[in-house]
């Protein structure tokens, strides 16, 4: 991840070690193994690396999410064009929410992932609340557990924060943050059902919070699933 940030720049292999904690030997041998399947790269400058061309390859081979993608991407675009606002489809990633598509909105709001390929621990805005309400109470706990100390990054949120959005959104059906995370920013999310059973993805929008409360997200929710049930036929 700390690669893709990088861009074709790269990264130097003292600040590539800072960021993921490791040691630079470690990192080194690590680098190396990637290597060699052309995973990582040099990038002309000594001791700087960046993500190699099988990276491009795997990206692009036939997945259950290049489906979802293709899926609502229509929705997607729908979904800003009827909000005004940006709209995302997040899955889960591991412990994380990562956004794999997005349509801008017509005004800029500040947002958790940044755009697609960015992530957010599962548990912090109202897309990554759906992913997990999607998910079964135990790997729930698992989860909120596991990404308990990373939640404080964000305006200080708590274990119990997490949980009092997560039974809100389970009760209403979908989620939703006025200022809880940024102050002037705002989302709607709601999770996708398939056959009638949840996936762990969601489709959101991005609002300031100064045009959201209870009522207006409600309605928000009801136009993202009314487009999406359309999408999903």
């Amino acid at each position: 991840m700390h690669l893709g940030q990088a861009g074709p720049m790269g990264v130097s292999l003292k600040d590539l070690a800072s960021a993921i904690g490791e040691a630079k030997s470690a990192t080194h041998r690590a680098l190396t193994a990637l290597a060699q399947h052309g995973f990582v790269e040099g990038t002309g400058r000594r001791g700087f690396y960046r993500l190699g061309p099988a990276i491009f390859g795997l990206s692009n081979r036939p997945s259950s999410i290049n489906e979802l993608v293709r899926q609502f991407r229509s929705a997607v675009v729908e979904i800003a064009a009827q909000v005004g606002y940006s709209s995302y489809l997040l899955v889960r990633a591991g412990f994380d929410a990562m956004c794999v598509d997005m349509q801008e909105g017509t005004a800029f709001v500040q947002t958790l992932t940044g755009g697609v390929g960015g992530r957010v621990p599962l548990g912090i805005g109202p897309g990554s609340i759906s992913i997990l309400a999607s998910l079964d109470e135990r790997t729930r706990a698992a989860i909120i557990a596991h990404n308990a100390p990373r939640y404080a990054r964000y305006n200080n949120t708590k274990e119990g924060d997490v949980l009092t959005r997560l039974d809100r959104g389970i009760t209403m059906g979908f989620s939703y943050d006025i200022g809880e995370t940024y102050a002037d920013a705002g989302g709607v999310a709601v999770g996708i059902r398939r056959n009638g059973m949840p996936l762990p993805a969601t489709l959101s929008i991005a609002i300031p919070s100064s045009q959201l409360d209870d009522s207006r997200a409600a309605e928000i929710a009801s136009e993202i699933r009314r487009i999406m049930e359309m999408h999903c036929r």
